[in-house]
């Protein structure tokens, strides 16, 4: 008897914590977003940033023991969120700018000159062995230096999905040119 009542409580104990979470978001969405706004300067990463909080939020939410307000909880997954952001942009930056300064630049010596077009030849062949959408994602990210929300709105996919592909064509990039290109 006990194992048919159980799938009926599964499904309302899911209901009940999809209720208690909606109610989560609506009273502390727009304070979250503040607060990513203050720290980021910028309402459209606010946005995403605040969106990634409370994903994360919904996918800790078992794991959440109440040692802290909602509030509080949510504010700290955020700053976390912004941090790794922080990081990820100056990451970002720094390759963009590595891939510009070695495309338009380059060295003034004739040796590093050779050793830099080698170089610039190698990731132009990796990225041509990459998949169209990842090589798409890379260009238009770190050369064309549009950010996820741009690229969305040329390729039709969630920021989200661009993030995980980009990070994904990245991975399979330095995959391809370990120790074949110097930092």
């Amino acid at each position: 008897m006990q194992e048919t009542s159980e799938p009926k409580t599964v499904p309302a104990r899911r209901r009940r914590l999809r209720e208690f979470y909606e109610g989560v978001v609506d009273a502390h969405y727009r304070s979250v977003y503040r607060s990513m706004l203050f720290l980021t300067g910028d309402a459209n990463l606010a946005e995403d940033l605040t969106q990634e909080v409370f994903a994360s939020a919904w996918g800790a939410l078992a794991r959440f023991r109440g040692q802290a307000s909602v509030r509080t909880w949510l504010h700290r997954i955020g700053y976390h969120a912004f941090v790794d952001a922080q990081r990820r942009r100056a990451r970002d930056q720094a390759l963009g700018d590595r891939l510009t300064q070695r495309r338009c630049e380059g060295p003034a010596d004739p040796v590093s000159r050779v050793l830099a077009d080698e170089h610039l030849a190698q990731v132009c062949e990796a990225l041509e062995r990459l998949e169209i959408g990842e090589r798409a994602v890379l260009i238009l990210h770190y050369i064309e230096g549009l950010s996820y929300r741009q690229m969305g709105r040329i390729l039709g996919r969630p920021n989200g999905t661009l993030k995980w592909l980009t990070n994904r064509a990245l991975e399979n990039l330095r995959r391809q040119l370990a120790g074949k290109v110097e930092p």
